[in-house]
């Protein structure tokens, strides 16, 4: 019983893992669109004297970094608590068993 819990708990750990580094991995590529968007000058406009203007869309722009935000917020609460939980169960299974080892030794 105590293995097949163990098995879930690992299970749901990596799991939020796996979601946490696919959303973080989707809010990278809304930056890099974001870059292209920055970068853009097709939409440039020059005068003679004057120097180059960019005719932006910001609305785009604040619309992409807008949903890249909470998405990497989330990625990386999730990859964080997934990793966290993995590395305290390992470290309590450590402990139960080095507890288990001394009471041998007294039994002994």
């Amino acid at each position: 019983m105590q293995w097949a819990a163990r098995q879930r708990f690992h299970h749901h750990s990596a799991l939020m893992q796996t979601w946490g580094a696919v959303l973080l991995i989707a809010a990278c590529a809304l930056w890099v669109w974001l870059g292209f968007l920055l970068a853009d000058r097709q939409g440039s406009y020059c005068y003679r004297a004057a120097p180059c203007e960019v005719a932006t869309e910001v609305p785009k722009q604040l619309t992409v970094l807008g949903a890249s935000v909470p998405l990497s917020v989330l990625g990386t609460a999730l990859l964080v608590g997934g990793s966290v939980r993995r590395q305290t169960s390992a470290h309590v299974l450590e402990v139960i068993e080095m507890q288990k080892s001394e009471e041998r030794e007294r039994a002994k």
